[in-house]
Parts: structure tokens; sequence; C-alpha cells
């Protein structure tokens, strides 16, 4: 029972406190590449509360502008908890791999109708960007989970987890997870829907106060769990071969084990961004329906058992 207690409130610290650091991490190594003294690494911590004490100045008084901010936060938080922390899962059920697709594209329409509800042209474009990303890459999402769901004939994260095995569609379905994690986190060159120095960040263009802050947040959050749902597909079924993972000692070799490979994606996401330039949003609509394509030879080929 304590232990248990124990992963309930080290999930919640990971997913609530770690995702600001991580990016002040990110800011610093992009400072460092870029010949910059950089902000402080707890800088985002300062940024959000700053953002969190202050009073939103609303540019309408629609319902959808002022809840968005909280719906994304809660649908954030909601996809971290059905995702594996050591060997302690805080929701876990039979299907719950739907629930994670169906609570992440909940996060991408509260950004849409951010954009949409106000007479902004920034917030519109942001929008309507977010829109196309969203209709592209959430595909490849579909067919990765769909080749472990196959390969694993299970539909929960846990049965797919002690379950996976190393085969020639199960290593395309980790090419293309990380892909698809990559883009919808919008790492540069993929945040063509914020693009801070082009449309002003998009969706969040008329957000301020409180509501920014929340909305920044839940952003760092997504950005968490998304790379946590990579790591934790690639860390447990390694685990599982070398220690106990049902053990306390296990566990927490495990969950380690997560947070390096959490922190090394950071890091490499963070080196990509210093060194690219933003695209285009029809050069990366195009090269994610050609992954999506890929994908589904893919998918093809672990139908036959490869």
């Amino acid at each position: 029972m304590i232990e248990k207690v124990a992963f309930a409130v080290i999930s919640l610290v990971v997913l609530l406190l770690l995702p600001p650091l991580l990016d002040g991490i990110s800011r610093k190594i992009k400072a460092i590449l870029q010949a910059r003294q950089g902000p402080s690494l707890l800088q985002t911590y300062y940024d959000i509360s700053s953002l969190l004490s202050m009073e939103p100045m609303l540019p309408t008084d629609r319902l959808g502008f002022i809840v968005a901010p909280y719906v994304a936060f809660a649908a954030a938080l909601s996809a971290g908890l059905v995702l594996p922390f050591g060997n302690f899962i805080p929701v876990a059920f039979t299907g719950d791999i739907f629930v994670f697709l169906y609570v992440l594209a909940i996060f991408s329409i509260s950004m849409m109708i951010a954009g949409f509800l106000v007479n902004n042209t920034y917030a519109n474009a942001g929008a309507n960007r977010e829109m196309m990303i969203i209709l592209s890459v959430e595909p490849i999402l579909g067919v990765a989970l769909g080749i472990f769901a196959l390969k694993t004939h299970s539909l929960s994260i846990s049965g797919i987890l002690m379950n996976l095995t190393l085969t020639p569609s199960v290593i395309l379905a980790f090419i293309f997870l990380a892909y698809f994690i990559y883009v919808e986190c919008a790492f540069i060159p993929f945040d063509v829907a914020e693009a801070e120095t082009e449309i002003l960040e998009g969706p969040f263009v008329e957000y301020s106060g409180r509501l920014l802050g929340i909305f920044k947040w839940a952003m760092l959050i997504k950005r968490v769990v998304l790379i946590w749902l990579f790591v934790s597909f690639l860390v447990l079924p390694i685990m599982k071969n070398i220690v106990d993972i049902t053990s306390l000692h296990g566990a927490v070799v495990t969950l380690i084990a997560q947070l390096v490979m959490l922190f090394l994606f950071y890091a490499m996401s963070a080196v990509i961004e210093a060194t690219t330039a933003r695209m285009k949003i029809t050069p990366i609509l195009k090269q994610n329906t050609i992954i999506f394509a890929a994908g589904l030879i893919a998918l093809a080929i672990a139908s036959v058992g490869l």
C-alpha cells in the first residue's frame, strides 16, 4: 500500500512539476549551442508562476475560450495517468489505449477552440494549422499503436508492455511513434501552429495571465506525457528481461531508466531545435502523409507475422 502511494506521488511529481524543469534544461541547451548565456534552469517555473498570479484580460466572454485552458490541462494530466511509472499505473483498465487517444484529441480540440473563438487572424491561422497537423499526424500514432496491439494481442497499455517483443514491424512502429511524438510536441521544425515569430503563438495570442499560464503548463505536461509513452514502450519490455519489475527494487530501477530516457529525449529534441529552421505547413502535411502510407505497409507486415 505504501509503495503504491509513493509511486502515485512520484507520478504526480513527474507530470506536474518536472515539465517546467525539462523546458528550462531544453532552453539552456539551446542557448549553449547558440553561444548564448540563456535563462536560468528554473526560468520556466518563474514564468508560469508569474502568469498564474495575474488576472487575464478577456477578448471575448465566450465560455469555450475561458474553459479551453482548463480542459487542455485536464486532458494532458489524464493522458499521463494511464501510463506506467515503474511498475505502477495510476489508472489501468482494458482498452485504456483508446482513452489515451481520446484525451490527446481533446487537448488538440481545446487548442483549436481557443483559436477559433476569437476574432484574431493569427489565432485563427494557428487553429487552422493545428487542425491540419492533427488530421495528418494522428493516423501515424494509430498505426504505431495498432502494430503494438496486433503483435501483443492486447488493447491495454500494461498488456502491450508486458508482451511486446522485437520484430521488424515493431522496430518500424517505434520509428513511427518517435516521429509522431516529435511532431505532436510541436518541437521545431514542426511548431507551425504556434510559430512565435510568424503568427505570435497562434491559438495563444489572445490569452494572458492565469489562462495563458495554465495553457503553457498544459502544453509542457503534454510533451512529457507523449515522451513518457515512448520511453515506457522502449524501457519496460527491456527491463522485464533484466530485473523483476514486480518487485520494489525492479520498479525503482525501471522508473530511473524511464527518467533517464526522458531527459535524453528532451536533450536530443533541444539539439534538433537549435540547429533546424521551422518548416512550412504544406511540406509537413506531405511528409506526414508519406509516413502514414509507410505505416500502413508496416501494419500489413505485422499482420503476416513479421
